[in-house]
């Protein structure tokens, strides 16, 4: 029989079978997937986010859960993740869940046993102090070919510090949350599925807003959804007259237009031209939500949280700036200035937070190139600045791009 490896806090061992298992149990009342979750995070040298994490309600392929309803043991394929994502450390994370809607603030996390392949490996996690909400309890990572664990014990009030320092978003809502998020995005999907719905039905004369923003002299992006079944478009700025617009091409599937103006635009927006996981970068958005309430240019921001829209659609990315109706068609910018994607929707549910989506720069790219808009026309020398910028300086750099879209039945 194999010898078992007791861990204690800050030591080490090796992994000997990569294609490890990771069972994990609790003795207090607690359960792990209703009051309790666990989150695997892969993070590169810099210990920053590489890509989605592991969730007990949402497995990956290098991360599979034993029983969705009743989870207490990970399969992990640690080769598979570490050679093709690129990582350099693995962490676990035990966390109590956040539910606004529960009034339980004696929750908090304890203790946490994980058993590693069998038997091999064993540690105990114990919290040393009270009203600990989150704790990173283990990390694996590799050296001179082999695979090994680190026991950790770094607890934290929450998940709020973490986020921050890894640069992504982490989902701490429990696993009956998601499924009514995912009935209410199933149920939005069926409703406003753009290949098979029919046209907007709009009275004659009657007006609604959006956004766009130029991508050269005489063209702006937008939503389908915001210039669908409009008689007429202009676009509106402070100190510019106002335009007229036409549509060049439209794609209900991505929900993109372009749209034309006869004079030149002042300024405009690069388009990213490639870009790697984009996981937890830092966006800002610009646009004239609520114009009825104020015709002002507002600016918000927040990170990308998902790679996939509804449904794991890649055409779409999500992200947590706050949108409002008229949002529609704005830029996601980077911090140096490039538009990575055009903000398209919003998940409307009493358990949803900020579950925005855009149309990756991609599609848009592509939109652009079938309207025959060459893509190297684009590169504006006065957006080529190699440091990020910040946010009062991305706003002066780029408002000047920004259109309030107004339309007409």
């Amino acid at each position: 029989m194999t010898a078992q490896t007791m861990l204690v806090l800050g030591a080490n061992t090796v992994i000997a079978q990569p294609l490890c298992s990771v069972a994990f149990s609790t003795t207090n009342h607690l359960k792990f997937g209703q009051q309790l979750g666990l989150i695997w995070l892969p993070l590169d040298q810099h210990r920053k986010a590489v890509c989605s994490p592991a969730y007990l309600h949402e497995s990956k392929d290098w991360a599979t859960i034993d029983n969705a309803d009743h989870p207490s043991s990970w399969q992990l394929d640690l080769p598979k993740l570490f050679d093709t994502e690129g990582i350099s450390f693995l962490q676990l994370i035990a966390y109590v869940y956040h539910e606004p809607t529960l009034n339980l603030p004696a929750v908090e996390l304890k203790n946490v046993s994980l058993i590693l392949n069998n038997g091999a490996i064993k540690y105990d996690f114990t919290a040393n102090e009270r009203h600990i909400k989150a704790a990173i309890v283990l990390e694996i990572y590799r050296r001179d070919g082999q695979f090994k664990c680190r026991a950790l014990g770094e607890a934290t009030q929450g998940l709020a510090s973490l986020e921050h320092r890894v640069q992504v978003s982490l989902d701490i809502r429990p696993p009956n949350t998601h499924a009514l998020i995912q009935a209410a995005q199933q149920q939005q999907r069926t409703h406003a599925n753009n290949e098979t719905r029919p046209p907007r039905q709009v009275q004659s004369g009657e007006t609604w807003t959006g956004t766009a923003f130029a991508i050269d002299p005489y063209h702006l992006l937008t939503c389908y959804h915001v210039i669908e079944s409009a008689a007429m478009i202009g676009v509106r700025q402070q100190a510019q007259p106002d335009r007229e617009a036409q549509v060049v091409l439209s794609d209900i599937g991505s929900d993109s237009a372009i749209i034309r103006v006869s004079d030149p635009l002042p300024s405009y927006l690069p388009l990213a031209q490639q870009c790697s996981d984009m996981l937890g970068e830092t966006i800002t958005t610009l646009g004239f939500p609520l114009s009825g309430l104020s015709s002002q240019l507002q600016v918000t921001q927040g990170c990308i949280s998902g790679l996939t829209g509804f449904g794991d659609d890649i055409r779409y990315m999500q992200f947590t700036a706050p949108i409002q109706p008229g949002s529609s068609g704005s830029p996601l910018l980077l911090p140096t200035g490039e538009v990575i994607g055009m903000v398209t929707s919003s998940l409307v549910h009493e358990h949803a937070q900020n579950m925005n989506y855009a149309v990756k720069f991609q599609l848009l790219s592509a939109l652009l190139a079938s309207a025959g808009i060459g893509l190297d026309s684009l590169s504006d020398s006065s957006h080529a600045k190699a440091a990020p910028l910040t946010t009062p300086q991305l706003s002066k750099q780029s408002r000047a791009a920004l259109w309030l879209v107004g339309c007409q039945g």
